[in-house]
């Protein structure tokens, strides 16, 4: 009998028959773990680190919650059956996640390149920390510039992009570097495709089934889905994902045992939420378009990674790969509004049901600038590349009924014509 995924994922890393018939996980707060012998003791810890000839452990045992912790496990059995990957890993929070990752598959040896935009957070790392420490970066304007380049040009250890891209959507084809890294891999030079698959998550895009290595999340968006937690995850294939167990083992990084209970209990709703959080937001960018990428007045541009979007604004290619690697265009989008950083904050301030916040897939609605908030730190030329003005919003939709979110879109709208209006910057 075949089982849907969102069934496999409700059950997946937990038997009721193992705690006493409880239908739902229990936490395990320990931090440590009693031995039954000594001589399993040394064959845990000898495993863990990797002493050569050490014996092999019975399965099923944990040490210290830093290593490895029961309630960490069945989160982590559940992202894995959600990507259908060799397995996943959950850390204290995305950056800890992405941050881990690169540190485990860079190095001298193993440029990274990328393509953005990419979050704040991470363009950070990648301009400022890893060149620092003999990492060589290199940045592409488009995944099509790999077609020009050949092992002569050397080559990266690491292909790195965000699709959906934060904050204005961009979309980049995840076979397009699948394919080009696969085709300069040997058994001398391995590189791997990483994708942050925050924007749409396990359900809507599935970069392992287009030839991607690794997922990445911030967790605590769709997969956590309620803003009352921090977390991220790395998810694929197993010997990438062997390295990256090893660097959280030594950097502390894991999710603690609480915030793992919430992710698993976040999991079991994730199919539900996705459904009437994508359903409310094509509604939305229904109503703020005439037509597909005619935005309405009081808006210069939408950002959407909605195919039928893509294709009504002249971005053909975008929306072929749209179609190709995407269930949807996802549930958030972003406004340039004309009257820069003056009217976009007006149109902020005037919201009543869309939450003033950073962060994203969350129950509720949440909006905010992120030329001054979430990409503060990025150069200004880097943002203006990428289409990061002053006037850009970027809008997460929750769980709200989708015509309160239409009427108060509306009204902040209205709000922010009034400023632009009587700004210089309109004209």
């Amino acid at each position: 009998m075949k089982t849907h995924l969102e069934t496999k994922a409700l059950f997946a890393g937990y038997n009721p028959a193992d705690n006493h018939g409880a239908v739902k996980p229990p936490m395990h707060p320990a931090s440590t773990f009693v031995f039954p012998s000594a001589a399993v003791g040394a064959a845990h810890m000898e495993t863990a680190y990797g002493v050569e000839g050490a014996e092999t452990p019975p399965e099923g045992g944990f040490i210290y919650s830093r290593l490895g912790n029961p309630t960490l496990s069945v989160a982590e059995a559940r992202l894995a059956a959600w990507d259908e990957s060799d397995a996943a890993a959950l850390f204290a929070s995305g950056m800890a996640a992405i941050s881990t990752m690169l540190f485990a598959l860079t190095g001298a040896e193993k440029p990274l390149w990328y393509v953005g935009p990419l979050y704040g957070g991470t363009q950070h790392i990648i301009d400022d920390i890893l060149p620092s420490m003999g990492v060589s970066v290199r940045r592409l304007e488009n995944l099509d510039e790999l077609a020009s380049l050949s092992e002569s040009d050397g080559l990266p250890g690491m292909i790195y992009l965000e699709t959906p891209a934060n904050p204005t959507l961009q979309i980049h084809s995840i076979k397009t570097a699948a394919d080009w890294a696969k085709k300069y891999t040997s058994e001398d030079h391995r590189i791997i495709v990483a994708v942050d698959n925050t924007f749409l998550g396990p359900i809507l895009q599935r970069p392992l089934e287009l030839g991607a290595d690794l997922n990445i999340y911030s967790a605590t968006k769709y997969i956590g889905g309620h803003s009352d937690l921090i977390a991220g995850a790395v998810s694929g294939e197993a010997e990438a994902m062997a390295k990256v167990f090893e660097y959280r083992t030594f950097f502390g990084g894991m999710a603690d045992p609480y915030t793992s209970w919430m992710l698993a209990r976040s999991m079991e709703t994730l199919q539900v939420r996705i459904d009437r959080q994508i359903s409310s937001t094509r509604l939305i960018l229904d109503h703020i378009q005439v037509v597909p990428g005619t935005p309405v007045a009081g808006i210069n541009k939408i950002y959407s990674a909605w195919a039928e979007d893509l294709e009504g604004s002249g971005d053909k290619k975008s929306a072929q790969i749209s179609r190709e690697q995407q269930a949807n265009g996802g549930a958030m989008f972003a406004m340039e509004i004309p009257g820069g950083r003056k009217a976009a904050f007006a149109f902020l301030d005037a919201l009543q049901h869309i939450q003033l916040a950073v962060s994203l897939g969350s129950t509720e609605s949440l909006a905010e600038h992120p030329y001054s908030m979430t990409h503060a730190g990025v150069p200004v030329d880097e943002k203006l590349r990428h289409g990061i003005t002053e006037g850009l919003v970027r809008i997460s939709i929750g769980l709200e009924h989708p015509d309160d979110l239409i009427a108060d879109l509306d009204q902040a709208l209205k709000a922010a014509c009034l400023v632009c209006e009587e700004s210089l910057e309109c004209v």
